[in-house]
C-alpha cells in the first residue's frame, strides 16, 4: 500500500518552513534523487539533533513534471489559476517545487531545509523561503482562531489523499499555496464587533455568529460551502509568518483534488450578483499563488531508481 509523505496528515507543528523553487534545465536527476532520499534526510536530522522527527512533503508543479518525472501527469495537475475581480487578485506565480516542513522545533526544520538545499545544489533556483509559527495558541495574526473547519483525526486522509480514482497516484495529494500579506494597522483600527462581522466568528471564543447576525460577506460565509447537503473540505496547514515590517498568512491547502480549493478561492475573490464577496480581502492581499502535486513516498522512491 502506498504511503503519503509525512507532512500531510499530522496536525501542524508549532513551526513551519516553506520553500518554493524553480528547476533549472537539466535539474531533473537531482530532484529525483532528493525525492527518494527525503524521508531518510529527516531521520538523519532527528538523529543528529536528538530532536523529534521533522515531517516534510515535496510537491512538483505542472511545468517541471515532464522533465523531472517523464511519466503521465496526475489528471488535475495544472498551474495555479489566476483569479481577478476588480482590486481583488489571487495571482499565479512561478514555482516548480514546493517543500513543506513542520515540527515542534524550528531548529530541526531549519536543519532539514539546509539538507534539502545542499542536495539540490545548483539544479534549482530558490524563489521564496518562508518561516512560519503558531501564534497565540493557533490564532491568525488578525487575532482570530484559525483552522476551525479543518478535518480531524481519521477524517483527514479522505479529504487530503488521492484514492483509487487515480491509479498510480494513490496517497498523493494536490496542494495549493498562497502567501498573504495582512494590513494589520488597518485591521487593528476596526472595533472588535466589526472584526467579528468580517470573519463571521467571535474573537475571544471562536464561536460562529448566529445566521441572523452573520453578514453574507463574512469570511466563513464565503468559504464554508455546502453541496448536496455536504460541506466541501480541504486540509489546511496554514501558518502566520513575517517580521514587524511585513507579516501575514502562508496558506496551504491539501486535497484529493484541487476542486474544493478552487471553489473557495473564487467565492473569496469574485463578487456575486449583489456584490457579495469576502470582506476579509479588504485587509489582506495574496502575493503568490502556486499549485503542486505531492506524490506518495513510494512514487518518489521508485522515481529515484529510474
Amino acid at each position: 500500500m502506498a504511503r503519503p509523505q509525512s507532512a500531510i496528515l499530522p496536525e501542524t507543528g508549532s513551526f513551519g518552513l516553506f520553500l518554493t523553487m524553480l528547476v533549472k534545465p537539466g535539474g531533473g536527476p537531482a530532484v529525483r534523487s532528493l525525492g527518494g532520499a527525503l524521508e531518510n534526510l529527516a531521520v538523519d536530522v532527528a538523529r543528529r539533533s536528538s530532536l523529534p522527527l521533522p515531517v516534510c512533503a515535496m510537491g512538483l508543479g505542472a511545468q517541471c513534471w515532464d522533465e523531472v518525472v517523464a511519466r503521465p501527469r496526475p489528471k488535475h495537475l495544472a498551474p495555479f489559476k489566476l483569479v481577478r475581480d476588480g482590486v481583488r487578485v489571487a495571482p499565479s506565480t512561478p514555482a516548480d517545487l514546493f517543500f513543506h516542513i513542520h515540527s515542534a522545533h524550528h531548529d530541526a526544520n531549519f536543519a532539514l531545509a539546509r539538507e534539502i538545499r545542499k542536495a539540490l545544489g545548483d539544479a534549482v533556483t530558490l524563489v521564496e523561503e518562508i518561516h512560519g509559527f503558531k501564534h497565540f495558541g493557533g490564532r491568525d495574526l488578525t487575532g482570530f482562531v484559525d483552522g476551525t473547519e479543518n478535518p480531524k483525526d481519521d477524517d483527514r486522509a479522505p479529504v487530503a489523499l488521492v484514492g483509487e480514482e487515480e491509479p498510480g497516484f494513490e496517497c498523493g495529494s494536490y496542494v495549493n499555496v498562497q502567501r498573504y500579506v495582512h494590513n494589520l494597522e488597518a485591521w487593528e483600527r476596526l472595533p472588535v464587533q466589526e472584526q467579528e462581522g468580517v470573519i463571521g466568528r467571535t474573537k475571544a471564543e471562536g464561536q460562529e455568529l448566529a445566521p441572523e447576525t452573520k453578514p453574507k460577506t463574512a469570511h466563513i460565509a464565503r468559504v464554508v460551502i455546502e453541496e448536496d447537503g455536504k460541506e466541501l473540505e480541504i486540509l489546511r496547514h496554514s501558518m502566520p509568518y513575517g517580521t514587524t515590517a511585513e507579516a501575514g498568512l502562508y496558506f496551504v491547502a491539501y486535497g484529493k483534488s484541487p476542486e474544493n480549493f478552487d471553489k473557495m478561492l473564487a467565492r473569496m475573490m469574485v463578487a456575486e450578483r449583489h456584490g457579495e464577496h469576502d470582506h476579509l480581502m479588504r485587509f489582506t492581499r495574496a502575493i503568490t499563488g502556486c499549485a503542486f502535486f505531492v506524490p506518495s513516498i513510494d512514487f518518489l522512491e521508485d522515481l529515484a531508481t529510474t
